[in-house]
């Protein structure tokens, strides 16, 4: 009696699974990274080796340069942008981030996001959440626009079994957006932190 006994992977097949599993495994540990810092790693340095008769292993160049187009892409409009921005300055969360700040001071907007989440991240008590209402986008003139919001931080406690909270006062914000495949943030005006939304003795950062 003959069974059927199934195939052997082709060595395509293998190739594919084990970039797949690749992919899995360092697409979060890239997905942070600049616009520009991806492109000076995976695609302008291997794009010299190669021309200088060098090789490149270990990373697929045409993944990262995927990633790093679609990371370049911005938001519908310069309102969304901004509230990308502060939906994930709100809850901490870094995902899709990049793709809303401009790609030329990409840099420079993370470094700055970072800095005021770890300062309201080290008032004691931390708030939980950031509040804003309708966000105002002023003319758009060479594909750019100002949009401005009010924005208030909120703390919720539930001491003493029962649950309350209390709101900041609300301080503008200012972004300056700009059109290029998508609406970025090019430059963000934010109010003073410490000694603004809390007080300075809050603060365990006294820096913004």
């Amino acid at each position: 009696m003959i069974t059927d006994v199934d195939q052997p992977p082709s060595r395509w097949a293998r190739i594919e699974a084990g970039y797949r599993r690749w992919e899995t495994r360092t697409s979060a540990r890239f997905s942070h990274w600049s616009v520009r810092r991806r492109w000076t790693i995976f695609v302008l340095l291997p794009t010299l080796l190669i021309c200088c008769g060098g090789t490149v292993a270990g990373v697929p160049v045409a993944w990262v340069l995927g990633e790093t187009i679609k990371a370049g892409r911005g938001a519908t409009s310069p309102d969304a942008a901004a509230n990308d921005y502060l939906m994930a300055l709100s809850y901490d969360n870094e995902d899709g981030l990049l793709a809303i700040l401009d790609d030329d001071h990409q840099d420079e907007l993370l470094a700055q996001w970072h800095a005021y989440r770890d300062t309201m991240a080290a008032t004691d008590p931390p708030p939980s959440h950031l509040d804003f209402g309708s966000l105002i986008v002023g003319p758009r003139i060479d594909a750019r626009a100002e949009v401005t919001t009010e924005v208030s931080a909120t703390w919720w406690s539930t001491h003493g079994g029962s649950a309350g909270g209390y709101r900041s006062d609300a301080y503008t914000w200012r972004f300056q957006t700009r059109e290029d495949n998508g609406w970025q943030v090019s430059a963000v005006e934010a109010p003073t932190w410490c000694g603004g939304y809390v007080r300075v003795d809050a603060c365990s950062v006294t820096n913004n």
